[in-house]
């Protein structure tokens, strides 16, 4: 009868204490085990190498190795839905994007909700979109693409990272206010896209700055816009979208690591300063920089009213373009 009211004594004041520290009474973390961290799009692209850099760092700061395991298809759905089905305990991440919360809105049908099966760990930083033609292209600005696409209805054709993207939606929102016709190629990321549009395979691309930003400088793409609200100091002579008279359209993708809603607190703030740390060191933002990206924390609670206040603008957007998602 002692041991048993001894057990029981045990059992209520483990109880208790997980009632005291709100439920937060688990093994130490992270332990001798790897952490995941799922990149919904294909290796090489511009997610997959934020994602390599943060992780590199992340496994500095936690004494564990982070593994990037890319998921890339449907545009980023098969990621983000193996996030949302993980164990919320700190050991798998998802690197998430503009295009996550995009592709809410423009699949409604889908069997995952960003905000309620997700939470927001740290912003990481953000990037305009890119307007560009291959550098043999005889297009020299954004007007004379446009004039070529309306001489041509259906005959010019833009590529994107994938269908139902923020760059998909941007091509569709700048035909509709330029009234022009043009065909969506989606590729399985921004990378691939790329190396068609450097090659010639497609007249056009719409794709985030950073990859455009490296193949402009190697001079073998034409960055002919961007959507951010102002010029990009390193390319003072590049337009904006607002100031060729698209003023709706001005917006920046960004990238941020999630982890699966209900994921301790604690965890989630360690590894949310960790990542303000390694965001605050002058080489991982040069690293950042380098590509086009620019640096822009968030904390977990900051990111996740942005996630919320995002999805709620693309609810609003998406539905007048009438995307074909073909």
């Amino acid at each position: 009868m002692r041991q048993y009211r001894l057990v029981t004594s045990i059992g209520s004041a483990l109880l208790a204490a997980s009632q005291l520290f709100g439920g937060n009474v688990h093994a130490a973390w992270p332990q001798d085990q790897p952490i995941k961290l799922i990149v919904p799009q294909a290796a090489g692209g511009t997610n997959d190498t934020v994602a390599r850099l943060i992780g590199k760092e992340l496994s500095k700061s936690l004494g564990q190795s982070v593994v990037i395991d890319n998921r890339p298809g449907a545009s980023g759905a098969i990621g983000i839905q193996a996030a949302t089905q993980a164990k919320p305990d700190g050991y798998t991440l998802a690197l998430a994007s503009d295009t996550s919360l995009t592709l809410g809105a423009v699949r409604p049908s889908l069997n995952w909700n960003f905000n309620r099966d997700l939470v927001g760990v740290a912003m990481i930083g953000d990037q305009p979109i890119g307007i560009a033609v291959p550098a043999q292209s005889p297009h020299r600005s954004l007007t004379q693409l446009l004039d070529a696409a309306r001489k041509t209805p259906g005959q010019v054709a833009y590529g994107t990272s994938g269908i139902g993207t923020a760059q998909h939606i941007v091509g569709e929102w700048l035909s509709k206010q330029a009234g022009v016709e043009m065909i969506h190629v989606p590729y399985k990321g921004g990378g691939l896209a790329t190396t068609d549009l450097i090659a010639g395979q497609i007249p056009a691309a719409v794709l985030g700055f950073a990859p455009l930003l490296a193949q402009q400088k190697a001079g073998k793409v034409r960055i002919l816009a961007l959507t951010s609200a102002k010029r990009d100091p390193g390319l003072p002579d590049m337009p904006t979208l607002g100031e060729l008279g698209f003023k709706e359209i001005m917006l920046d993708q960004w990238a941020g690591v999630v982890a699966p809603r209900g994921t301790p607190p604690d965890i989630v703030e360690r590894l949310s300063s960790d990542i303000r740390k390694a965001l605050n060191s002058p080489e991982v933002q040069k690293e950042l920089t380098d590509r086009g990206m620019n640096p822009n924390y968030m904390s977990s609670a900051q990111f996740d009213s942005f996630i919320k206040k995002t999805a709620d603008d693309w609810a609003r957007v998406v539905p007048k373009l009438n995307l074909k998602l073909q």
